[in-house]
């Protein structure tokens, strides 16, 4: 339940601030996101039998879209909060964390890569080596999962390392599994409504996807008794 109750608050945020992530939304494919669409279809390629060279263009495209991710973040955190936000957080997120993100997204995207390369790889095997194909799909699902604590994770670091970042969002799918697969389950029925309703995939998607990831973040820190207080600044 805690999952619906995630997804219901980050649509919450979102409607709070509409016009705002909407804006954001848009400055968010503009400056790097539009990077996503082409991680998307080299996956669909290689998935589908296209050709897994296709998984090549994944690493490189998805690198690029760290920087955006980082400022849409950023804005999304506080909004999350209920604290003032305005488009030029989006600026400062950009700015300050753009070396951590294209190093975070590099590293997640080739991981996601070599996940895929090896589920496909089992898929088309013979006798029980393909039960292998197995394991690498739910290691792939458990890694998108990660995805979405990565940048609500650097963004609330003081002091963030890509080590230390990828480690806590790590820790965090981990610990909570079962919340993690739900709510991965949850964003991807949020994008495919999106895809069927491009409008939404313009204007909120990439907005609501990382105030999944905050206000999940802010759930688990409320169960460790250290919840930060709304309307306050950090």
């Amino acid at each position: 339940m805690r999952a619906f109750l995630v997804v219901w608050k980050s649509i919450v945020s979102f409607y709070n601030e509409m016009f705002l992530f909407v804006g954001l939304s848009l400055l968010w494919w503009v400056t790097g996101g539009f990077m996503a669409v082409i991680v998307a279809l080299a996956a669909y390629v290689a998935l589908t039998g296209g050709g897994l060279f296709a998984l090549c263009f994944a690493p490189l495209a998805g690198i690029l879209m760290g920087p955006a991710q980082a400022g849409l973040a950023t804005a999304a955190r506080r909004a999350a909060r209920e604290l003032h936000v305005d488009r030029s957080f989006y600026w400062d997120g950009f700015r300050t964390h753009w070396k951590q993100a294209l190093a975070v997204n590099a590293i997640s995207m080739v991981v996601l890569s070599l996940l895929l390369l090896n589920l496909i790889f089992y898929a088309y095997q013979r006798n029980l080596i393909q039960m292998l194909a197995i394991v690498f799909a739910y290691l792939s699902l458990f890694w998108l999962s990660v995805q979405l604590y990565i940048f609500p994770v650097l963004i609330g670091l003081k002091t963030p390392t890509i080590w230390g970042i990828l480690r806590t969002a790590t820790i965090l799918a981990f610990g909570n599994p079962l919340f993690s697969i739900l709510l991965l389950i949850l964003a991807g029925a949020l994008t495919a409504l999106s895809i069927v309703i491009p409008l939404l995939l313009l204007m909120a998607w990439p907005a609501v996807m990382l105030l999944l990831g905050d206000h999940s973040l802010t759930t688990f820190m409320e169960r460790m008794g250290i919840g930060e207080k709304k309307n306050e600044e950090e």
